[in-house]
């Protein structure tokens, strides 16, 4: 009997893999959807109009999903978030400029290529002497993070690297004089030169051959097979050089033209009489997140301040492990670890309840500090007083000392608020397209860092200038009546 249950271990995986194996493309047909995540920050081939995702590798997974059936959905998401995101079952494929590469593809499968690329670099018209990759040496180079340029430059000696989170950021950097050189694919360069940046050039030819491919999760050879055959047929109908021509030309490498209309001014007010609406959605998630964040950490705050100042160490050597843990660790971490690692324990959380929780938990562990000081602010006669009247603890905390506290911890509680407000931009990497998200997103589509950050920068200004103002109020009105005062 053993020796047949432990048969039946030993051939477990391989009766398991087959059906594992069909699952992702059965889901997909039960669904009608085929959730694809994109860093739509890479016109032309990814980025944002009109609050949908647009360009060629949307374009053409629309059309791949209809050959299976299904419906496309983009997600939108930062570049190092797709990757956990396709790993945890959040995306069905990952379409983003990929490249295929030996290192991906030992922990993704890869579709057969559908793109032809390779990189280039970019100088200022006034550089001279820098056409190929070994002129770079001893240069100060910009890239974008996670992306094959980094990894191709990381093995060349003497190039000292700047990685950017959108390839514009890296472009502005060059035009202002902080580096010598960007480099990144080809069609991507041209599209952002001549959009923004008529100062930069690209020079030499492309020194890298890359080939992008759509990336699924190792469990989904069945529709990685079923995108292939797609993939195929639109090849074979000749959508796929019609898609190629509408977004990059027939030359497009040589002439550096795009489907996307250009931009000659550095600000220019017609993008931003385009895009209010968008930054106002932006605003409208930032403001949701900061104030739920805010309205649940609060409370939790005020309970772990508690506990460690009137309680046991039974309770007050947790509120402590967990005050110094949150504080000492990122809150990019701690909103990574809840939205990507918690799946593996079997627990899916949506991005914006994710998001919520990790910056709830992240406010409760400060604002707790905050509570704590203010309480022991109070004069510990207070307390004595209330006690010899025949108060208990919790009654004269709750009808002395508390209030008290609650005047007192007024402007570092505002301050704390501010900050949440501006640490919500972190929950970009997991999709969520709060007001710094749609600014990256602005700045990358139209190529114009310099039009769309100052409007994003100026937006925060008029979210917190309130907030300032309401606690100056509240300050002056609760502050107490000293003797020197009094009438």
């Amino acid at each position: 009997m053993r020796a047949r249950i432990l048969l039946a271990l030993a051939l477990l995986p391989l009766v398991a893999a087959p059906a594992l194996a069909q699952s992702t493309l059965e889901r997909v047909r039960r669904s009608g959807t085929l959730r694809i995540g994109t860093d739509a920050t890479y016109p032309p081939l990814e980025y944002v109009e009109g609050g949908q995702c647009a360009g060629f590798d949307v374009d053409l997974g629309n059309a791949l999903a209809r050959e299976l059936g299904v419906r496309a959905e983009f997600v939108n998401a930062s570049f190092d978030g797709i990757f956990p995101a396709l790993a945890n079952g959040s995306f069905d494929a990952v379409m983003s400029s990929v490249t295929i590469t030996p290192e991906r593809s030992a922990s993704m499968l890869f579709t057969d290529p559908y793109y032809e690329s390779g990189q280039r670099i970019v100088v200022r018209r006034d550089t001279p002497g820098v056409a190929t990759q070994g002129d770079l040496s001893g240069k100060h180079v910009g890239v974008q993070i996670n992306t094959t340029a980094q990894y191709d430059l990381e093995k060349r000696p003497g190039i000292a690297l700047t990685r950017y989170n959108t390839i514009d950021l890296a472009l502005l950097d060059l035009q202002v004089g902080r580096i010598d050189a960007v480099v990144g694919d080809a069609p991507v360069l041209q599209h952002m030169i001549r959009q923004s940046f008529p100062e930069l050039e690209a020079v030499g030819q492309r020194f890298t051959d890359e080939k992008f491919g759509i990336a699924l999760a190792r469990s989904s050879d069945d529709l990685r097979r079923a995108l292939n055959a797609a993939l195929w047929r639109v090849q074979q109908s000749g959508e796929l050089d019609r898609l190629s021509e509408k977004w990059f030309g027939p030359a497009s490498e040589r002439s550096g033209e795009s489907a996307l209309e250009p931009a000659s001014r550095a600000f220019d007010a017609g993008i931003v009489a385009r895009t209010w609406q968008f930054l106002l959605a932006g605003v409208w998630l930032t403001a949701r997140l900061a104030l739920s964040s805010l309205a649940v950490g609060l409370p939790i705050g005020l309970g772990i301040a508690l506990a460690r100042l009137r309680s046991g160490r039974w309770l007050a050597v947790p509120a402590a492990v967990y005050v110094e843990f949150v504080r000492g660790t990122p809150l990019l971490v701690q909103i990574l670890f809840i939205y990507f690692v918690l799946p593996t324990f079997g627990v899916h959380l949506p991005a914006f309840t994710s998001g919520a929780i990790a910056l709830s938990l992240n406010c409760a562990a400060y604002t707790s500090e905050i509570f704590r000081a203010g309480v022991l602010s109070i004069d510990e006669g207070q307390m004595e007083a209330a006690r010899a009247l025949g108060m208990s603890d919790a009654q004269a905390m709750r009808r002395i000392i508390l209030p008290q506290t609650f005047r007192r911890v007024v402007p570092p509680i505002t301050n704390e608020g501010i900050a949440l407000l501006k640490d919500s931009s972190l929950v970009s990497v997991i999709g969520l397209t709060e007001l710094a998200r749609t600014g990256q997103e602005l700045a990358s589509r139209y190529a114009a860092p310099l039009t769309i950050w100052p409007l994003v920068a100026l937006t925060y200004l008029l979210i917190t200038f309130p907030l300032t103002r309401a606690a100056e109020y509240l300050e002056r009105r609760w502050r107490p009546v000293t003797r020197s005062q009094a009438p």
